[in-house]
Parts: structure tokens; sequence; C-alpha cells
């Protein structure tokens, strides 16, 4: 069995109860960033929110193309509906073992609105790691002491 540690955090505005969290490792070419994720299992795809986009790609957010045919409209998170891109990367999570737990090969981009960085809109919202990440049966959740836990059943 492998254990994932997270925690529990309030989102603003967005609910007073905690919410769980992951801490999930991206890296793509040369770039590396680790991103707390609200952990969705009614979601069905992980989602990187604006604000973390930023912080993984910098100024290349703004160059990409939300108009391009490989996007899709997604709602359900936050206000309205936004576009989401396809992005390439390597999504780890480090076990309690500290040994790397490789998830996924590709994560969504949320279009930015508005456009530029900001403290309105969807920058605000949490990226959410869905069940493209995780699926049912693959991970328990696990309760306690203001932590969450991902348990990860054995393989064998």
């Amino acid at each position: 069995m492998r254990r994932v540690d997270g925690l529990l955090l309030v989102v603003p505005g967005v609910s007073n109860d905690p919410a769980p969290f992951v801490q999930v490792i991206l890296e793509r070419h040369d770039w590396r960033e680790r991103v707390f994720f609200l952990i969705d299992s009614g979601s069905d795809s992980t989602v990187l929110m604006p604000k973390d986009a930023f912080l993984l790609l910098g100024e290349r957010l703004s160059e990409l193309n939300f108009d391009d045919d490989r996007a899709v409209v997604m709602s359900g998170i936050g206000e309205g509906e936004f576009r989401i891109l396809p992005l390439d990367v390597r999504a780890r999570l480090e076990d309690d073992t500290d040994s790397p737990l490789e998830l996924a090969a590709q994560v969504w981009v949320a279009e930015p609105r508005p456009r530029e960085e900001s403290e309105v809109g969807n920058w605000l919202e949490p990226s959410i790691f869905g069940r493209d990440a995780i699926r049912p049966g693959d991970f328990e959740l696990s309760y306690t002491n203001n932590t969450v836990t991902l348990i990860r059943p054995s393989d064998e």
C-alpha cells in the first residue's frame, strides 16, 4: 500500500468547510513546480487553473491559443464556462517513502479570465485533481486530524 499525505484547506469564497488538497509535482521540459490541487473525484479532468498555470508556464501562458481545435469547453468550476487546453506534463506525487508516484501525462490548462493575472475571475479558483488522475478504486481517501491521505491499494 502506498500513502500520499495531503491537507484540508478552506477555499475562500467557495465554502467555509475544509476541502481535501494534495501537492503534485508538475514537470515540463526544464520547468518544475509544486502545485496544490483540490481533490475532486466528481471532476472528469485534472485542470490547472490560471494562477498555478502561470507559476509553471510564466509568460508562456499568454501564448496559449484557447481557440485551438484541441480546446474544449468546461463548466462546473467557479462561475460560468471557459475553455481548457491539454498540456503534456509529468505529474508526480511523493508517497510516505518519498518514492515518486507518477499518475498522469496530461493536465488541462484553463483559459485565464480575465486574460491578465488578476485577483478576480478564475485566477482565484484552485487547480482540480480529477478522476483522470484518481480513478475510483485506485485510491481511497482518509480524513484524520485535519489532513487527507490518498491510499493506493497494493498492486499485488
